[in-house]
């Protein structure tokens, strides 16, 4: 998922257009309702340009989410936070980004973050592993519950309109990986 290779900055531009255009069409249409042609009117591309840099619509959110995994990453690997310090530093990141995934989400495409999530904790960050002091046995465990954690807090903030600010949103996290709110 988060590889680094080349690309052809005519493609990123194509790419940048059609996930432009998808997001403002989403604003006022269904995901479900929006058509390859919609998307290649609004961004002034041909239906050729959308199929040679992707296989479908849902494609071009799996982009914008792997940019800012990647994103993340560049951050997390030049500033590595404490362990504890971890999912604070995590929702912070993702309240920058809170209006996206909330249209994800409200759209019934919050199974792509899900996907996403999951790669970057259990299968791509290698920057994760030197963080913990744990056995090595335990660290896929570990891993995979920063996984699930992480989407059902994401899901359960953006879903339920509480205003929860997302510094109470990643203490909370925190006590609750703590233990501290089982006392």
């Amino acid at each position: 998922m988060l590889e680094r290779k080349y690309e052809n900055p005519m493609a990123i531009r194509s790419k940048n257009a059609l996930s432009e255009a998808l997001l403002k069409l989403m604003m006022y249409k269904p995901f479900k309702d929006i058509t390859v042609s919609d998307l290649t009117e609004r961004a002034g591309l041909s239906r050729q340009t959308f199929y040679t840099n992707f296989q479908r619509r849902e494609d071009i959110l799996v982009y914008l989410l792997h940019g800012l995994y990647q994103r993340y990453l560049d951050k997390l690997t030049a500033s590595p936070p404490e362990p504890e310090e971890l999912l604070i530093d995590y929702f912070l990141f993702w309240g920058d980004s809170r209006d996206f995934l909330s249209l994800l989400f409200r759209q019934g495409l919050g199974y792509l973050f899900q996907d996403c999530n999951r790669a970057f904790f259990v299968e791509d960050t290698e920057a994760l592993n030197g963080m913990f002091r744990c056995e090595d046995w335990q660290l896929p465990y570990i891993k995979a519950s920063l996984a699930g954690v992480t989407y059902e807090l994401m899901n359960m903030w953006l879903t339920t309109d509480q205003g929860l600010a997302v510094d109470r949103l990643s203490g909370m996290t925190r006590n609750l990986l703590s233990g501290g709110l089982f006392a």
